[in-house]
């Protein structure tokens, strides 16, 4: 009776974990595209010099905001026991990031304003849809259980497609005296904003489920929810006021990221700690923490904000990266089926290597060591990437 009043009809429930397991597949895909771009281009930088914006965009804008696109849809479907959305809706959101992101990286370092404005505007386009999505399966919905995480994605979408409209913004020169203010508030509202509200609004009940352990309840999300929304007012505010109004927005998330993994950490530890993609994520989202924290502090104080800085470089890498590749240590074995015991297995597996090579790798991005820097993150992913050939080999098998 509850399916017919709300129009979800049988075969929709049926199918939403086929249809979100095929979301979810190909934003991953596309991620891992944007991914192998953004490495090949940072070892160009690395061998020939060069701005660091082409790596940090490929990997940010393509790689994250592909694999939030399909996690968020995936994790939704699943857990509020909603619909799929229709399949031409899917792809078009899917595939409008993927042209955007592709224009703005052609239409920025070659000075091509149209196609840069053409890409941003692509990728809000992708974005506004993805919203579409999420509030179309939550208004379905047979669960109100993951509505809370459902805010945050919005929220996060909105600062994101204000971000990317900044972006589109600074990179057309038109801004002029404006620039500094601009720059500053759209990597905020793109790293911590899009990124980390994502995060907050996602970990409550996905880092249970990787430690095999029922959601977390409690008021920490809630109040978080609040505190994020205060921040990313704070941060769209500092367009028009000094940056110690950003600072302060900072603060306010890395306070919120606190909480909940807090809370998450003080229930679910000895569950989790043997893990792979749990010892990663909480350690992503420390480094996401500290962070902002530090971020707001210095901005605070009047210290001048620096983008491309060491402390930005070693959140990308051992921040944004843990938590990407330790959400895709669990997705992808669930994604490719049985034999579900035996991939599970293979990620799960001397879980300190990748710990410690990843957060080694933020550390000598923070020491300017480029040398250890590169050995270690090299490890990283030549170990996630031994791993993944193995999932391979098993689906062979």
């Amino acid at each position: 009776m509850a399916a017919q009043t709300i129009g979800l009809r049988p075969a929709d429930r049926a199918n939403r974990v086929v249809g979100s397991h095929v979301i979810a597949r190909r934003a991953l895909a596309a991620a891992g595209v944007f991914a192998l771009i953004a490495l090949g281009w940072g070892v160009v930088v690395l061998m020939q010099g060069g701005s660091w914006w082409g790596p940090l965009h490929a990997f940010l804008a393509g790689t994250v905001v592909l694999a939030i696109s399909g996690a968020s849809q995936m994790f939704t479907i699943t857990w509020a026991a909603a619909p799929a959305p229709p399949a031409w809706l899917a792809r078009l959101q899917l595939w409008l990031v993927v042209a955007g992101v592709i224009a703005v990286l052609i239409g920025v370092p070659a000075g091509i304003d149209l196609l840069s404005w053409m890409g941003a505007i692509a990728v809000m386009a992708g974005l506004a849809l993805l919203s579409l999505t999420i509030i179309l399966a939550v208004r379905r919905s047979l669960l109100r259980r993951f509505d809370l995480s459902a805010r945050f994605y919005l929220a996060a979408f909105a600062a994101g497609a204000i971000g990317v409209l900044l972006g589109a913004v600074i990179a057309s020169g038109v801004a002029d005296e404006a620039t500094a203010a601009l720059r500053l508030v759209h990597y905020h509202l793109n790293l911590i904003g899009l990124i980390g509200f994502t995060i907050i609004g996602t970990i409550p009940t996905f880092l249970p489920t990787v430690a095999h352990r029922p959601a977390v309840t409690g008021r920490e999300a809630l109040v978080a929810w609040w505190l994020c929304l205060l921040a990313g007012t704070l941060f769209v505010m500092g367009l028009a006021l000094p940056p110690v109004v950003v600072g302060l927005g900072s603060i306010i998330a890395a306070l919120a990221g606190a909480i909940v993994l807090a809370g998450i950490i003080w229930r679910l530890w000895r569950r989790g700690r043997s893990k792979t993609a749990f010892l990663q994520i909480t350690s992503g989202v420390l480094w996401l923490i500290a962070w902002a924290l530090v971020d707001g502090i210095a901005l605070v104080v009047g210290r001048q904000p620096t983008h491309f800085s060491a402390p930005t470089s070693a959140v990308v890498v051992a921040g944004i990266g843990q938590v990407l590749l330790g959400s895709v240590a669990y997705l992808v074995p669930v994604l490719l089926g049985p034999p579900l015991t035996e991939r599970m297995s293979l990620f799960s597996r001397r879980p300190l290597l990748p710990l410690i090579a990843a957060n080694l790798g933020g550390i000598a991005l923070l020491a300017g060591l480029p040398v250890l820097t590169t050995l270690a993150v090299s490890l990283w992913l030549v170990d996630f990437a031994w791993r993944l050939v193995r999932q391979r080999a098993l689906g062979a098998r």
